[in-house]
């Protein structure tokens, strides 16, 4: 009978390595005495990729007897040699070395029955072609698989149990090292870091751009290698780990045999905050997110697309694949106007040209779609050059930042349309009051009942009510604890864009410097007659990115919000509806300061 044996270890380390050299020793000596012939094949598959050709055996070093039987190489080629009747019999020492998942353990072991291949379990003393040791198989198979789960659960606790302590499990973020279980600044990875970030944002630069940089910097990644990917910094610019967030117990594996795991919920996992790790601060974080999310939903979508794959089985299964669909325009921050100057005929984009001459070079700007498809996607070329656009640029700049009022406007037009903040303070006051009042009413009526002035089922009924209007009042409460700290962010964020605005050098504009603080700017064509004649009028509007929306959307909401108000309102305001329809024109433009004096003035009207 020819012969084989297979070994398997679950790491590289010495102990495990001896584990193997005593494994392959004990099965050359009970071949030899049982006087089997040894099989012409075998490989030794390494944890580090590598193989070896062996003499007569399989040994996969490294790989978790917990894992698919697919990714043991050794495995799957004794298997294939197995198929090809190069050998009759497989010796294994312990059934948990040939696998610890019981349904695949028990699939491979028919298939191999079917060839008339057996499989010897030494510590059982089992033989797979015996069927008097079908039950005894089966049983050890199961109990192989149990360890294996009660053993996971058991690192899972451990690692939960110290995550609640701090101690970090895995590999450090970039900017990070792991000293004594915790994670610790890295002074070097750290500027990398800021870069990254400053770059995102501040330069405008994307994702793809910045891997450009860092690798002609030769800045080395985690691993040590020279080579960024988009990936890499896609993950840097989404982990709190850099505001000092520590997010640990995440994710959990649910069964360790077929290696599911499922993602623990927010308010499960373990969150603390340490300062000491803090590279980026919140204001550019919370930057970052809006830019990320900002240019996905412009430049690309996600689409799902049905494909047919093969599972572990071999069986043909349909599954959902994710990929992104790109937009028409990319991500630029090349030019002075990339991703700024939109097409207000089509709402496409305008794209940059160069011509040059013996004497003087033009740069302009043109709808790409006119461009692209003729009159029949847009009518009008919308052409500007970027030399004029420039200087108008700087002129609203100057314009805008001297206009204050207009700027304090939208932003109590935001603060009015999304929160009811009048009298905030006053009204937590009062609930507070009502709160302490409740409670106290409640200590009264469990005084009443210990001195049997009141039943227990008019007590029970008392103290559901107390319940129910201190549930309330605390909902309330925390309604306005949450808007009043809105209310300060958006403030706080109102003040840092009117000092960049105020900060902003004019005669040294950037595309990083203009997306901070315009969203885009509008070229349009309106056609007028004049005198019965046809007449092209050529316009530019800019649409300000003022606290990550635009003055257009900011009066669309608030006209909205007005016209609810008027529907609940049982008072009759003559005026109102007039506004409203002033307003509604004025989405489309810049309202006059008397214009923001008024809307300001008919909206408390209304509001109260």
């Amino acid at each position: 009978m020819r012969a084989t044996f297979y070994a398997r270890v679950s790491t590289d380390s010495e102990e495990q390595k001896s584990s193997i050299a005593s494994q392959i020793e004990f099965f050359k000596e009970y071949i030899m005495s049982n006087k089997h012939r040894k099989a012409d094949c075998g490989i030794f598959c390494k944890r580090d990729g590598t193989a070896e050709v062996t003499d007569g055996y399989y040994v996969d070093e490294g790989f978790s007897g917990a894992k698919s039987f697919k990714h043991r190489k050794a495995f799957q080629q004794m298997i294939l040699d197995a198929k090809a009747r190069k050998f009759d019999m497989i010796f294994v020492k312990d059934i948990k070395r040939f696998g610890r998942n019981a349904q695949e353990t028990l699939k491979y072991i028919g298939e191999l029955k079917e060839i008339d291949v057996g499989v010897y379990f030494d510590n059982i003393s089992a033989n797979t072609l015996d069927r008097d040791d079908d039950f005894r198989i089966q049983l050890f198979a199961s109990l192989a698989e149990e360890e294996s789960t009660s053993k996971s659960k058991s690192v899972q606790w451990g690692k939960k149990v110290k995550s609640k302590q701090g101690v970090w499990s895995g590999s450090a973020p970039y900017g990070y090292n792991v000293k004594d279980g915790k994670l610790v600044k890295n002074e070097d990875e750290e500027k990398i870091v800021r870069d990254v970030f400053h770059l995102f944002v501040n330069e405008s630069m994307g994702q793809r751009n910045i891997t450009k940089e860092l690798n002609a910097r030769n800045v080395p990644t985690k691993r040590g290698k020279n080579l960024w990917e988009q990936s890499l910094i896609s993950k840097m610019l989404i982990n709190a780990v850099y505001t000092g967030e520590i997010r640990l117990h995440r994710t959990q594996k649910t069964d360790i045999n077929r290696n599911i795991v499922k993602k623990i919920p927010i308010e499960e996992q373990i969150i603390t905050h340490d300062e000491s790790l803090r590279i980026i601060d919140d204001e550019m974080f919370r930057l970052v997110q809006i830019e990320k999310k900002k240019r996905f939903e412009k430049f690309g979508d996600f689409k799902y697309k049905n494909i047919t794959v093969e599972d572990d089985e071999g069986n043909e299964v349909t599954k959902k694949q994710r990929n992104i669909d790109r937009g028409l325009s990319r991500h630029s921050s090349k030019h002075i106007f990339s991703n700024l100057l939109k097409c207000g005929n089509c709402r496409g984009s305008l794209r940059r040209k160069v011509n040059k001459n013996n004497k003087n070079t033009f740069v302009y700007w043109f709808c790409r779609n006119n461009d692209h498809f003729g009159k029949a996607k847009c009518g009008y070329r919308n052409l500007q050059h970027e030399e004029k656009l420039i200087e108008y640029i700087k002129e609203e700049i100057v314009n805008y930042r001297n206009k204050p009022n207009k700027r304090q406007y939208y932003l109590q037009t935001i603060l009015k349309t999304r929160y009811n903040a009048k009298d905030i303070e006053d009204r937590k006051n009062q609930l507070q009051k009502e709160i302490e009042e409740v409670k106290i009413d409640k200590k009264g009526i469990l005084k009443q009942v210990n001195r049997n002035s009141i039943t227990q089922e008019e007590f029970d009924e008392l103290n559901k009510e107390f319940n129910s209007q201190l549930y309330e009042a605390e909902s309330k409460l925390n309604q306005l604890v949450y808007i009043d700290n809105e209310i300060e962010k958006l403030q706080s964020r109102f003040k840092q864009f009117t000092s960049f605005l105020d900060e902003v050098d004019v005669e040294n504009l950037t595309n990083g410097v203009l997306r901070k603080i315009i969203h885009s700017i509008i070229a349009e064509t309106h056609e007028e007659a004049v005198f019965d004649s046809p007449y092209e009028k050529h316009t530019l509007l800019i649409e300000w990115n003022f606290l990550d929306t635009t003055e257009r959307e900011i009066l669309q909401e608030s006209t909205k919000k007005l016209r609810k108000l008027l529907v609940m309102s049982t008072t009759d305001y003559e005026l109102t509806e007039e506004m409203i329809e002033v307003m509604a024109e004025n989405a489309n433009r810049r309202p006059t300061d008397e214009e923001i004096d008024y809307y300001i003035e008919k909206f408390e009207e209304v509001a109260e």
